[in-house]
Protein backbone atom coordinates (compact mmCIF):
# COMPACT_ATOMS: atom_id res chain seq x y z
CA UNK A 1 0.00 0.00 0.00
CA UNK A 2 2.84 2.40 0.85
CA UNK A 3 4.49 1.75 -2.53
CA UNK A 4 1.21 2.55 -4.36
CA UNK A 5 0.85 5.87 -2.49
CA UNK A 6 4.51 6.68 -3.15
CA UNK A 7 4.03 5.86 -6.85
CA UNK A 8 0.90 8.12 -7.14
CA UNK A 9 2.65 11.00 -5.35
CA UNK A 10 5.65 10.58 -7.65
CA UNK A 11 3.39 10.87 -10.71
CA UNK A 12 1.85 14.11 -9.38
CA UNK A 13 5.31 15.52 -8.68
CA UNK A 14 6.58 14.61 -12.19
CA UNK A 15 3.46 16.10 -13.82
CA UNK A 16 3.87 19.30 -11.82
CA UNK A 17 7.52 19.64 -12.76
CA UNK A 18 6.89 19.03 -16.47
CA UNK A 19 4.41 21.90 -16.89
CA UNK A 20 5.70 24.73 -19.07
CA UNK A 21 6.98 27.76 -17.23
CA UNK A 22 4.63 30.75 -17.37
CA UNK A 23 4.52 34.24 -16.00
CA UNK A 24 1.93 34.74 -13.31
CA UNK A 25 -0.50 36.41 -15.75
CA UNK A 26 -0.09 33.86 -18.58
CA UNK A 27 -2.14 30.80 -19.43
CA UNK A 28 -1.00 28.17 -21.93
CA UNK A 29 -3.53 27.31 -24.66
CA UNK A 30 -6.73 27.81 -22.65
CA UNK A 31 -8.84 28.16 -25.78
CA UNK A 32 -9.86 25.55 -28.29
CA UNK A 33 -7.39 25.80 -31.17
CA UNK A 34 -10.09 25.05 -33.77
CA UNK A 35 -12.30 27.93 -32.64
CA UNK A 36 -9.73 30.57 -33.64
CA UNK A 37 -7.54 28.53 -36.00
CA UNK A 38 -4.64 28.87 -33.57
CA UNK A 39 -2.03 26.15 -33.12
CA UNK A 40 -1.83 24.25 -29.85
CA UNK A 41 0.72 25.66 -27.44
CA UNK A 42 -0.36 29.26 -27.84
CA UNK A 43 0.43 31.44 -24.82
CA UNK A 44 -2.14 33.99 -23.70
CA UNK A 45 -1.16 36.93 -21.53
CA UNK A 46 -3.87 38.98 -19.86
CA UNK A 47 -3.65 42.77 -19.76
CA UNK A 48 -4.00 44.08 -16.20
CA UNK A 49 -5.88 47.22 -17.22
CA UNK A 50 -8.43 45.45 -19.46
CA UNK A 51 -9.67 41.98 -18.40
CA UNK A 52 -11.40 41.41 -21.75
CA UNK A 53 -8.16 41.95 -23.71
CA UNK A 54 -5.40 39.33 -24.06
CA UNK A 55 -2.18 39.05 -26.04
CA UNK A 56 -1.73 35.72 -27.83
CA UNK A 57 1.74 34.51 -28.81
CA UNK A 58 2.73 31.37 -30.73
CA UNK A 59 6.32 30.13 -31.01
CA UNK A 60 7.66 27.33 -33.18
CA UNK A 61 9.46 24.22 -31.88
CA UNK A 62 12.73 26.19 -31.66
CA UNK A 63 11.08 28.96 -29.62
CA UNK A 64 11.04 31.49 -32.46
CA UNK A 65 8.06 33.84 -32.56
CA UNK A 66 5.67 32.78 -35.37
CA UNK A 67 2.34 34.53 -34.60
CA UNK A 68 1.18 37.33 -32.35
CA UNK A 69 -2.11 39.16 -31.95
CA UNK A 70 -4.73 40.49 -29.58
CA UNK A 71 -7.96 38.89 -28.39
CA UNK A 72 -10.89 40.91 -27.07
CA UNK A 73 -13.60 38.78 -25.45
CA UNK A 74 -11.85 35.75 -27.03
CA UNK A 75 -12.18 37.15 -30.56
CA UNK A 76 -9.31 38.31 -32.76
CA UNK A 77 -8.98 42.09 -32.72
CA UNK A 78 -6.53 44.49 -34.34
CA UNK A 79 -3.47 43.57 -36.40
CA UNK A 80 -2.34 39.92 -36.20
CA UNK A 81 1.24 39.44 -37.33
CA UNK A 82 2.72 36.21 -38.66
CA UNK A 83 6.54 35.87 -38.76
CA UNK A 84 8.97 33.83 -40.84
CA UNK A 85 11.46 31.50 -39.09
CA UNK A 86 14.10 34.22 -39.58
CA UNK A 87 12.00 36.78 -37.70
CA UNK A 88 10.82 38.95 -40.58
CA UNK A 89 7.13 39.77 -40.96
CA UNK A 90 5.32 37.29 -43.22
CA UNK A 91 1.82 38.79 -43.08
CA UNK A 92 -0.35 41.28 -41.20
CA UNK A 93 -4.08 40.59 -40.97
CA UNK A 94 -6.49 43.14 -39.45
CA UNK A 95 -9.47 41.94 -37.40
CA UNK A 96 -12.59 43.57 -35.95
CA UNK A 97 -14.80 41.41 -33.71
CA UNK A 98 -13.09 38.23 -34.93
CA UNK A 99 -13.51 38.97 -38.65
CA UNK A 100 -10.99 40.20 -41.22
CA UNK A 101 -11.54 43.91 -41.74
CA UNK A 102 -9.19 46.20 -43.66
CA UNK A 103 -5.92 45.71 -45.56
CA UNK A 104 -4.23 42.29 -45.35
CA UNK A 105 -0.51 42.62 -46.21
CA UNK A 106 1.90 39.85 -47.22
CA UNK A 107 5.71 39.81 -47.55
CA UNK A 108 8.47 37.51 -48.82
CA UNK A 109 11.03 35.89 -46.48
CA UNK A 110 13.32 38.85 -47.20
CA UNK A 111 10.70 41.44 -46.29
CA UNK A 112 9.68 42.35 -49.86
CA UNK A 113 6.06 43.50 -50.10
CA UNK A 114 4.14 41.08 -52.39
CA UNK A 115 0.39 41.27 -51.73
CA UNK A 116 -2.40 43.46 -50.34
CA UNK A 117 -6.06 42.52 -50.13
CA UNK A 118 -8.93 44.61 -48.80
CA UNK A 119 -11.33 42.70 -46.52
CA UNK A 120 -14.76 43.57 -45.19
CA UNK A 121 -16.72 41.32 -42.82
CA UNK A 122 -14.25 38.43 -43.37
CA UNK A 123 -14.63 38.56 -47.19
CA UNK A 124 -12.43 40.01 -49.91
CA UNK A 125 -14.19 43.23 -50.83
CA UNK A 126 -12.35 45.81 -52.87
CA UNK A 127 -8.90 45.94 -54.39
CA UNK A 128 -6.53 42.95 -54.51
CA UNK A 129 -2.97 43.62 -55.72
CA UNK A 130 0.03 41.30 -56.13
CA UNK A 131 3.53 42.68 -56.68
CA UNK A 132 6.73 41.41 -58.26
CA UNK A 133 9.40 43.45 -56.52
CA UNK A 134 7.99 46.99 -56.81
CA UNK A 135 5.92 46.40 -59.98
CA UNK A 136 2.29 45.30 -59.97
CA UNK A 137 1.87 41.71 -61.10
CA UNK A 138 -1.91 41.37 -60.81
CA UNK A 139 -4.77 43.73 -59.95
CA UNK A 140 -8.29 42.50 -59.23
CA UNK A 141 -11.43 43.77 -57.57
CA UNK A 142 -13.82 41.81 -55.35
CA UNK A 143 -17.36 42.27 -54.05
CA UNK A 144 -18.48 39.87 -51.32
CA UNK A 145 -15.52 37.55 -52.08
CA UNK A 146 -16.37 37.32 -55.80
CA UNK A 147 -14.39 38.82 -58.69
CA UNK A 148 -16.12 41.94 -59.99
CA UNK A 149 -14.82 44.35 -62.60
CA UNK A 150 -11.49 44.32 -64.43
CA UNK A 151 -8.68 41.85 -63.76
CA UNK A 152 -5.27 42.93 -65.05
CA UNK A 153 -2.20 40.65 -65.15
CA UNK A 154 1.27 42.00 -66.00
CA UNK A 155 4.54 40.58 -67.30
CA UNK A 156 7.54 40.82 -64.96
CA UNK A 157 8.73 43.84 -67.01
CA UNK A 158 5.54 45.72 -66.06
CA UNK A 159 3.72 45.58 -69.39
CA UNK A 160 0.12 44.36 -69.53
CA UNK A 161 -0.27 40.64 -70.33
CA UNK A 162 -4.02 40.12 -69.87
CA UNK A 163 -7.08 42.21 -69.11
CA UNK A 164 -10.58 40.82 -68.63
CA UNK A 165 -13.98 41.74 -67.23
CA UNK A 166 -15.72 39.76 -64.48
CA UNK A 167 -19.25 39.77 -63.06
CA UNK A 168 -20.34 37.68 -60.09
CA UNK A 169 -17.03 35.78 -60.11
CA UNK A 170 -17.05 34.72 -63.78
CA UNK A 171 -15.66 36.19 -67.01
CA UNK A 172 -18.23 38.44 -68.60
CA UNK A 173 -17.35 40.86 -71.38
CA UNK A 174 -14.20 41.40 -73.41
CA UNK A 175 -10.89 39.75 -72.44
CA UNK A 176 -7.67 40.74 -74.17
CA UNK A 177 -4.14 39.30 -74.19
CA UNK A 178 -0.95 41.18 -75.14
CA UNK A 179 2.64 40.32 -76.00
CA UNK A 180 5.60 41.66 -74.01
CA UNK A 181 5.81 44.75 -76.20
CA UNK A 182 2.20 45.71 -75.46
CA UNK A 183 0.70 44.59 -78.78
CA UNK A 184 -2.75 42.94 -78.53
CA UNK A 185 -2.57 39.31 -79.67
CA UNK A 186 -5.97 37.81 -78.73
CA UNK A 187 -9.42 39.16 -77.90
CA UNK A 188 -12.36 37.03 -76.73
CA UNK A 189 -15.87 37.88 -75.60
CA UNK A 190 -17.44 36.00 -72.68
CA UNK A 191 -20.93 35.88 -71.23
CA UNK A 192 -21.43 34.40 -67.75
CA UNK A 193 -18.17 32.49 -68.07
CA UNK A 194 -18.84 31.04 -71.54
CA UNK A 195 -16.82 31.95 -74.61
CA UNK A 196 -19.13 33.72 -77.05
CA UNK A 197 -16.86 35.18 -79.70
CA UNK A 198 -13.22 34.85 -80.71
Amino acid sequence: MRSVIFWILSLFWIAGCSRPATHENEVVAPIEADSLDIPAGAVIEKFADNPQMEKLTVRDAQGVLSLQGTLVNRQREGAWTEFTPTGTVKSVTPFVNGKKEGWYLEFTNTGQFIKRILYHNNLRDGEYVEYYYSAKREVRSYQNDMLEGTVSIYYDNGTLMEEGSYKNGTRDGISRWYDRKGKKTIEYEYKKGELMKK
